[in-house]
């Protein structure tokens, strides 16, 4: 019987979102910050399977929807959604009304409904199956942590800052994500974490408590994905990048003045006003170390374990290297000429910019030469996907760069991948800053440059202070061979900016291109 009224909820709602249904369902999407098919051409959105988390008068579903596009290219994402009466409190969570229901009941986004998420840990917790038409969603814990999914739970907290995922807070012990755009195959971040928690001693990382996932029926499809992670919360005061604007900005405002009173010697002054910062910093360096240890430290798990970078790595690293820069430096030269003046940017630097870095990436070679391993890495690293605690830092986010292959985000590289997606974030914070005060003096401007460089010293040295050259397998022997790689991925990285601030902010570009010009200058020198 119980089976049977799932059903026809199923079918309702299956119905409501056919025919003129889906105009509304669109709509929702467009609305959604996780949705990342904006401004595509879309060709059909459904429901492709509806999994009944609770039944009675205003039941619960978790529903995947397909949404395909011009070309026949498909995205699946996640939706839990309920059937209630409207009232005109719902706002924007409203949907479609429902069928045959008079306008009484109306299908809308359970986000923001608690009873979902309570359903969800549960059945994390409890190793729980549901099962809908298509196929299934089973949660399972992490064996010996249990006890941490256990409620009561008095407060649960849809948190507002995330884009590609929701999270919701349970009395600030736990955190669960909703993996928003579901990728069959082996989640990056649920086998990450999962490694790091039971297989290493890595604390700089919140555990993994449990997750969900959901299995197709459709043969092809044999790789359950993740749609549900379960974390131990980790309080704290936000990310890194906000922590870090917050200091730059003090240092700007009350050491500007300092420095025309004082004269030229900016160090004294930035170690003297940003001192407790650069501290924090130098021990980001040694938890990312740490983590890259951490991550290097199995060779019996085969997804985890060491490899030795051979010349096809390396022909295959610098090749895509090779592609980026050809596509940049294309979509650079095409640009209206008054838009090239205003980055001061000249056709001969732009070929001679080309050459350099086209030189500059035959430095991964010694990669392959000096018998390097590659190993798992962050995919993703900057000062947004680390959490500032009171007595550090924690690693967040590991599901890599969401607009690449799930493949390529799980294939290992060298991780000084990582360290260069910091050191461009420490320069993105710099000149964010100074875009902020676009009248602050020389002398400010000084500080700021100052700054950046004593941020990235500090960095480096807790990195190198736990990842030591000649110890780490996953670095050259020598300091300076790891710092010409380390300036390839920072080229390389400044030039993924340069491409992406081409196609989304282009009054940033002279952020990524000044970048670049100082590390080809350099180069060059």
């Amino acid at each position: 019987m119980a089976q049977a009224a799932q059903q026809i909820w199923v079918d309702r709602v299956r119905a409501a979102l056919e025919g003129e249904g889906r105009r509304p369902l669109i709509e929702f999407l467009q609305r959604q910050r996780w949705f990342g098919g904006k401004g595509k051409p879309l060709v059909d959105v459904r429901m492709s399977d509806a999994i009944v988390l609770s039944t009675g008068s205003e039941p619960r579903l978790l529903t995947i929807i397909v949404v395909e596009y011009r070309g026949g290219a498909e995205e699946h994402y996640v939706a839990p959604l309920s059937i209630r009466p409207k009232t005109d409190q719902n706002g924007d969570s409203a949907i479609v009304e429902l069928p045959d229901s008079s306008g009484q009941q109306w299908v809308y986004d359970a986000t923001h409904e608690g009873d979902v998420w309570h359903v969800l840990l549960r059945a994390v917790a409890e190793g729980k199956v549901f099962t809908g038409q298509s196929g299934c969603v089973a949660g399972r814990a992490t064996p010996g942590l249990e006890g941490e999914l256990v409620g009561p739970w008095s407060n649960v907290k849809v948190l507002s800052g995330e884009q590609s995922n929701t999270s919701v807070v349970f009395d600030r012990r736990v955190i669960m994500k909703l993996i928003r755009k579901m990728e069959v195959g082996l989640n990056p971040e649920s086998e990450v974490l999962e490694f790091l928690t039971t297989q290493t001693s890595c604390t700089d990382v919140p555990p993994l408590l449990g997750f969900m996932t959901y299995d197709s029926n459709d043969a092809e499809d044999s790789n359950p994905a993740a749609v549900v992670l379960v974390q131990r919360f980790i309080p704290n005061h936000g990310d890194g990048w906000s922590f870090a604007l917050t200091r730059l900005d003090e240092l700007v405002t009350h050491a500007a003045g300092a420095a025309r009173d004082r004269g030229a010697d900016t160090r004294k002054i930035v170690h003297d006003v940003a001192g407790t910062f650069l501290s924090d910093i130098r021990r980001l360096g040694e938890m990312t170390g740490n983590l890259h240890l951490a991550l290097s430290s199995r060779a019996d798990a085969e997804s985890f374990r060491p490899d030795p970078i051979t010349d096809h790595d390396y022909e295959e690293w610098r090749g895509g290297m090779q592609k980026q820069l050809g596509t940049v430096c294309r979509d650079l030269r095409a640009l209206p000429s008054e838009q090239q003046s205003a980055i001061g940017l000249t056709a001969d630097e732009a070929i001679a910019m080309e050459a350099v870095c086209w030189k500059r990436f035959e430095d991964l070679e010694l990669l392959a030469r000096q018998g390097i391993v590659k190993i798992r890495h962050h995919g993703d690293y900057h000062l947004g996907q680390v959490l500032k605690t009171d007595d550090g830092f924690v690693v967040i986010d590991f599901e890599g760069e969401p607009a690449r292959p799930l493949a390529e985000r799980r294939a290992k590289v060298c991780p000084l991948k990582d360290v260069a997606g910091m050191l461009r974030s420490f320069n993105y914070a710099a000149h964010t800053i100074l875009r902020r005060h676009p009248s602050v003096s020389d002398a400010a401007v000084e500080i700021v440059t100052e700054w950046e460089r004593a941020v990235r010293e500090a960095f480096l040295d807790g990195y190198r202070s736990i990842a030591k050259p000649g110890q780490a397998a996953f670095l050259p022997v020598r300091w300076d061979d790891t710092m010409r790689i380390l300036r390839v991925y920072e080229l390389d990285k400044a030039l993924y900016e340069l491409r992406y601030e081409l196609r989304n902010r282009p009054d940033w570009l002279s952020i990524p291109l000044q970048g670049i010009r100082s590390m080809t200058q350099e180069a060059a020198a």
